[in-house]
């Protein structure tokens, strides 16, 4: 469930906090480390929700070696990647490749705070645009269970992992 960027806007699941690692330029600022919760909608080219793509929450436990991977994985999709910015607004541009079919990125991190990150991007596909939109809070320590590097939903009050950043298939 972690192939990331804009396959996130196809599968409607987690959060879109990827893109590539080979970036050039910035970098971005940290969070803070632990619970971070992400709520996200993805839209189609009408502006309206893509099925299942509307208020999805997802949680992540994240600390300063787990941040920057949340935001920089699946380097090996994307043949160009630049960050840019400075202060509380950083920008990231990417040409990548889904399924084969040329991809680009332009994304938008908004960091009110170090505990507050608003994320807009706008994903150009094959098959048309799809815009993204995720406000993501910090939510204190990380749930008891859980490791640096796991995502997923919280459930009946339960952690539920869907998979971990530090994995293998997310580099």
């Amino acid at each position: 469930m972690r192939k990331r960027l804009a396959w996130i806007c196809f599968a409607g699941g987690m959060v879109l906090e990827v893109l590539p690692v080979s970036a050039h330029a910035a970098q971005l600022p940290p969070r803070a480390a632990g619970l971070w919760q992400s709520t996200t909608t993805v839209t189609g080219a009408d502006g309206q929700p893509l099925p299942n793509g509307s208020n999805i929450v997802t949680v992540s436990c994240v600390d300063p070696a787990t941040d920057l991977k949340f935001f920089l994985s699946g380097a090996h999709e994307c043949s160009q990647l630049t960050i840019a910015g400075a202060g509380q607004q950083y920008t990231i541009d990417g040409a990548c490749t889904h399924h084969g079919k040329p991809v680009t990125v332009h994304e938008t991190l908004l960091y009110a705070s170090p505990q507050a990150v608003t994320l807009t991007a706008s994903v150009q596909t094959s098959s048309g645009p799809v815009s993204v939109t995720s406000q993501m809070q910090w939510q204190g320590a990380c749930l008891a269970g859980m490791t640096p590097g796991d995502e997923g939903v919280i459930s009946n009050g339960t952690f539920a992992k869907s998979d971990n950043i530090n994995d293998p298939n997310n580099q």
